[in-house]
């Protein structure tokens, strides 16, 4: 296990060497993460690199155990995870919980935004406390959810009071029979509802520690090019990207991690560096005193086996040459 994190921050360290800057100094990173296929990720990076509000590095991370490690760097500032199933968020709950903690952003699609799969990031990170859902399965007419303005907000800057987003459908909190049921006791804010079960569409929350989150129970694709649900059309539409550049802004440079890092991290980066440096020296030492005690040894055999050769010649050969003579 700990070759296997080992590697996992060697990769990192050498994945995030752009986030420094030409100066030294730390540059935010912005993760972004859909599961088992990263094109829907390299998508939505090439939207938020668009976006010259955002100067941000964006960085796609293709597995959960990355994302989990990713999350503790310093220069993250802000997550965004899609997920389709509940295998693509194994292991990610604690640190995810204790990003958004420390005052991280975060933006989450799908099932992450569902209660039953994604456990305590559907409640304390995107308090949607979804537990059912409502899904358009015929493919006779285009499958979307029709977004209808609750509150104005920065996240809905520039967007229509109503407009239809493709979809397969939408989580949301429900009763016994499967009716809406308002989430209470938390200081959350509603964007967009959806036309159809009035539940949230897009839902803001803030942290008492800066941390925001954004969740999107209603952004349902798949990877399919065939199908009118397939997220490469979701991205074509003016309003997705709209709101999505909008999300992103609100909750990547409204949290509080990145700016609340140590102004002295540059130093204790040196000072890191130092000590590797030290540790490859005594490394080094240590590998030269070995080689040494090999050379020892091996110098000792050698010398065993010439006392052993001396002794054999004498017993073997000259003992009897001077008897006979």
């Amino acid at each position: 296990m700990k070759c296997i994190q080992i590697l996992l921050v060697a990769f990192l360290v050498v994945s995030f060497s752009p986030a420094l800057g030409e100066n030294g100094e730390l540059k935010p990173v912005i993760l972004v993460y859909t599961g088992i296929d990263p094109g829907f990720a390299e998508m939505l990076g090439d939207v938020i690199e668009a976006d010259e509000a955002i100067d941000s590095e964006v960085q796609v991370v293709e597995t959960p155990d990355i994302l989990s490690v990713a999350a503790a760097l310093p220069q993250t500032e802000c997550i965004i995870v899609y997920a389709s199933n509940q295998a693509e968020m194994e292991g990610l709950e604690d640190p995810l919980i204790a990003f958004f903690e420390q005052g991280g952003g975060l933006i989450g699609m799908r099932d992450i935004c569902y209660e039953p799969y994604a456990a305590d990031l559907a409640i304390e990170v995107f308090p949607i406390h979804a537990n059912d859902s409502v899904q358009q399965l015929s493919p006779r007419e285009t499958r979307a959810r029709t977004y209808v303005l609750e509150e104005d907000s920065e996240i809905t800057s520039g967007l229509p009071e109503q407009f239809p987003l493709l979809s397969m459908g939408t989580y949301f909190s429900a009763d016994s029979e499967g009716n809406y049921l308002e989430i209470r006791d938390v200081e959350y804010e509603v964007a967009y509802v959806d036309q159809e079960t009035g539940s949230p569409l897009v839902l803001a929350y803030e942290n008492e520690h800066g941390g925001r989150s954004v969740a999107l129970p209603g952004i349902w694709t798949i990877p399919n090019a065939r199908v009118d649900i397939y997220y490469g059309n979701l991205l074509q539409d003016d309003n997705f990207v709209k709101l999505f550049s909008n999300m992103v802004l609100w909750a990547a440079k409204g949290s509080s991690r990145f700016p609340g890092i140590q102004p002295d991290l540059q130093e204790k980066i040196e000072e890191a560096k130092g000590r590797a440096d030290r540790l490859k020296e005594e490394a080094e030492e240590a590998r030269r005193r070995e080689n040494t005690r090999q050379l020892i040894f091996l110098v000792a055999i050698w010398a065993g086996g010439l006392l052993v050769c001396g002794v054999i010649i004498k017993k073997m050969i000259l003992v009897p040459i001077e008897v006979e003579a």
